[in-house]
């Protein structure tokens, strides 16, 4: 007989989460990825993460989900340039002893909720050829077949994905919490108002 299911804990990303973060990554490239790419093409991939983590968080809004006080998954966005209501999904990864678990669905709608919340309504995604059937799941349509540069003059087959969402206010975001019993701090508020967003979210999505 099984036990209840473990609690996923979301959390914006810090500076010391930065290495873990890395680790899950190359973690997640090497074992989840295997025979979507070659290992030349899979290490590329992992060493971009590794390289350029320090830069991580001045990036986009990164977060981490945790299991018993471990790090267990990341994801984040990043605004698009080029379009005010457009963001780029990133760094979505699992740590591979946790997979399957609803880790990366739970992050993902952390992500879609805080890019919601900040007046993003398109959200894109290269996606690697391993996690578009995960994408696709969460309302994510192929939208062009792409080749993503590694360095070193190795590249990697992926998919543009998309998908339609629509901006939410904070107003409305704050109009999901039951008033507190004392006035909150501003950092106890926005973990509340994001842990009921996410919660709200999921149970929305939930095919019945």
């Amino acid at each position: 007989m099984s036990g209840a299911p473990e609690e996923i804990v979301v959390r914006p990303a810090r500076e010391a989460d930065l290495d873990t973060i890395a680790a899950i990554q190359e973690a997640a490239i090497l074992a989840l990825a295997a025979g979507a790419d070659t290992p030349d093409q899979l290490a590329a991939w992992a060493r971009v993460g590794i390289e350029t983590r320090h830069g991580l968080l001045g990036q986009g809004s990164f977060f981490v989900a945790e299991i018993r006080g471990q790090t267990v998954g990341v994801a984040g966005w990043s605004a698009d340039g080029g379009d005010r209501s457009g963001a780029w999904i990133r760094y979505v990864f699992v740590r591979p002893d946790a997979v399957r678990k609803g880790i990366g669905r739970r992050l993902m709608a952390a992500v879609e909720v805080s890019a919601r919340g900040a007046g993003r309504s398109v959200f894109h995604v290269w996606s690697s050829l391993n996690a578009t059937a995960f994408y696709h799941a969460l309302g994510y349509c192929r939208r062009r077949a792409i080749r993503v540069p590694l360095g070193r003059g190795l590249e990697m087959s992926g998919m543009h994905m998309v998908k339609q969402g629509a901006p939410i206010s904070n107003e409305q975001l704050r109009g999901m919490l039951p008033k507190p019993e004392r006035p909150a701090t501003i950092e106890e508020m926005d973990e509340a108002i994001a842990q009921e967003a996410i919660e709200r979210y999921l149970r929305s999505t939930s095919k019945p």
